[in-house]
């Protein structure tokens, strides 16, 4: 049965937002078994209306995930981080393509972790890479990864910032998720390093997005 991406808690349950035979339906986590669809993935829906460009698994080669993980538990996400990925930075897409690759190796071979962490990691060649899509538990920010995305740029933004091109399609990012149902309207903004003891994502970048729309600073919950 498609999953529609939402979920809801009642009577002491995770029900699952459904389609059933064109219809809408609710049913209880515990009476189904997630996985993806054969052929589909999480890449069947990516590309929302208002996007920008974003470079599916299969165009930038990824690895299948060690198992299945399953999407997060709060739908749509309350929360979008941004990271920094440190070390090199990258222009086009064949040096991004290279990168987001040493991400997921760094994560699954170093980490243990089934997949690539992140949601979305934006270059500053302007295009948006699927790494986790916008549905699926993510492996980025501690206590956090079942009610928020995130979206890591390419390079170490300590002393500088992204160029505009990767800034633009972050921004365009969250505000077609916000569109498109995948980002609650009432989110929370924060940077790495709000909540975990980390530079994440780099002091430029961090002071950046205290400028930006939804942004508040601190550790405290919001939502």
């Amino acid at each position: 049965l498609p999953y529609m991406g939402n979920s809801a808690q009642a009577e002491g349950l995770t029900w699952y937002h459904l389609q059933y035979n064109g219809q809408d339906a609710w049913a209880a986590s515990n009476w189904l078994t997630v996985s993806a669809c054969a052929g589909s993935g999480s890449s069947a829906n990516l590309q929302l209306p208002g996007c920008p460009k974003i470079i599916t698994r299969a165009e930038w080669g990824a690895r299948p995930p060690a198992h299945n993980i399953g999407p997060m538990t709060v739908q749509p996400p309350i929360y979008v981080f941004i990271h920094h990925g440190t070390g090199s930075e990258c222009y086009d897409q064949a040096s991004c393509t290279r990168l987001v690759k040493v991400y997921q190796n760094y994560h699954m071979d170093s980490h243990g972790w089934p997949d690539i962490g992140y949601n979305f990691v934006v270059g500053e060649d302007g295009n948006a890479y699927e790494a986790r899509g916008w549905t699926e538990t993510g492996a980025h920010t501690y206590g956090y990864n079942h009610n928020g995305i995130a979206i890591c740029i390419i390079g170490d933004f300590t002393s500088k910032v992204p160029n505009a091109a990767a800034l633009a399609t972050v921004q365009q990012l969250i505000q077609c998720g916000l569109s498109n149902g995948r980002i609650s309207p009432s989110y929370t903004l924060k940077g790495h390093r709000d909540v975990g003891q980390t530079d994440c994502p780099g002091t430029q970048l961090w002071n950046l997005i205290h400028s930006w729309s939804h942004y508040k600073e601190g550790t405290a919950l919001y939502g």
